[in-house]
């Protein structure tokens, strides 16, 4: 590949590239290999060039304006700004709003195999984890398997929509029947949405909180520009509360209890959400071209995969090979290729291992073939 890039992503100081040694190529964690948009570049290089570092709240204040703007230019979903609250990341919206309206052995719901911090931050908070399963034929909610895992102390779940690491996008009927069940068992939904402007496939992001008055009322959204414009480490989320007891919860709380995004991240969020659509169009035409490769690679092979809708993450089956114990360890000091073990997303995927490729074709290449030959 083109060396002067290859230089830049080994200079790159995030743990991508940076965890293994030189002749490992990473494709774990979900960052990735492109620049972010040029107008994001800017906005930070003026902040450093104006030796701009004070109390800088121009961003900030934009952040919740340019993220409703957002939602209903890109998927039609419109919300009052007076219900949105800003925090620094997604994990940071969901673990706090997740523990403002449960109590210690309550149980909160997720549908696995999914995001592996979302099971860290139930057993860190003294919450029951009560994990519903996926059909592994097409990654679907088994519901009568959810609404059965539901008691009386269940109060929240956990959904990600995009589906991360199976790249499921939830169908209309999918949403309805869950929808049902929440409503039935008063659940609140948090749903982490940050992976909805990287569908790929033919499907349309569908927000949960757009589905209807009854699902809304119930419904968190969360919204990064992190995984979109390849911005991880601006830290920086807006959420849309729909749940009005959450909404008085937080409001219950000094100003800065819940923390605040730096300018930085403001900065960056604010320029990608306002100027970031050609370049987010031009990426996902990449992406789509990463994607069917590594589809169609790994299609007369025993590694098997459904062609992600969404996200750009190859969820792979390594079951039918002889590396099906813990593939991801095997390929690490076999293939020096680093992937993220799929038990990590729940106890029924040792098998698995995802694989991230958001990257420079010739790289994707040289991965691919590295597992390949290692199997």
């Amino acid at each position: 590949m083109d060396g002067k890039e290859f230089s830049r992503l080994r200079s790159i100081k995030g743990m991508k590239w940076t965890k293994y040694p030189s002749d490992i190529l990473p494709a774990f964690v979900a960052d990735m290999d492109f620049e972010p948009p040029e107008e994001v570049s800017e906005v930070i290089e003026e902040m450093v060039r104006l030796r701009d570092f004070g109390y800088r709240f121009v961003d900030i204040d934009r952040l919740i304006p340019a993220w409703v703007n957002w939602q209903k230019t890109q998927h039609g979903l419109e919300v009052p700004e007076g219900y949105c609250k800003i925090f620094t990341s997604s994990i940071h919206a969901l673990e706090a709003l997740m523990v403002l309206h449960t109590q210690p052995d309550d149980g909160v719901v997720l549908f696995s195999p999914v995001y592996h911090p979302f099971a860290t931050a139930i057993e860190q908070a003294g919450r029951r984890l009560v994990d519903v399963p996926l059909r592994e034929s097409d990654w679907t909610i088994d519901m009568d398997r959810f609404r059965d895992s539901i008691d009386e102390k269940t109060r929240v779940v956990l959904f990600c929509q995009p589906h991360n690491p199976t790249g499921h996008v939830f169908s209309k009927a999918e949403i309805h029947d869950f929808a049902e069940i929440a409503d039935e068992k008063d659940l609140l939904v948090i749903s982490d949405e940050i992976w909805s402007d990287l569908i790929l496939g033919n499907k349309s992001h569908l927000p949960l909180a757009d589905y209807g008055t009854g699902l809304r009322e119930r419904t968190v959204t969360i919204g990064s520009a992190s995984k979109t414009f390849n911005l991880a480490g601006a830290r920086c989320s807006v959420a849309h509360v729909g749940h009005l007891p959450t909404i008085e919860k937080i409001d219950l709380f000094p100003e800065h209890f819940l923390g605040q995004p730096s300018s930085f991240g403001a900065a960056a969020t604010v320029a990608a959400w306002t100027y970031g659509k050609p370049w987010l169009e031009e990426t996902k035409e990449k992406l789509r071209l990463n994607r069917s490769y590594v589809y169609d690679k790994f299609k007369s092979s025993d590694v098997r995969m459904h062609k992600p809708e969404a996200t750009y993450l190859a969820w792979l089956d390594f079951s039918q090979t002889e590396i099906f114990e813990n593939p991801a360890k095997h390929l690490l000091k076999e293939a020096k290729v680093a992937l993220e073990p799929g038990s990590k997303f729940g106890a029924q995927s040792g098998s698995f291992a995802r694989l991230n490729f958001a990257t420079e074709t010739e790289i994707l290449e040289e991965i691919i073939e590295r597992i390949l030959k290692a199997i």
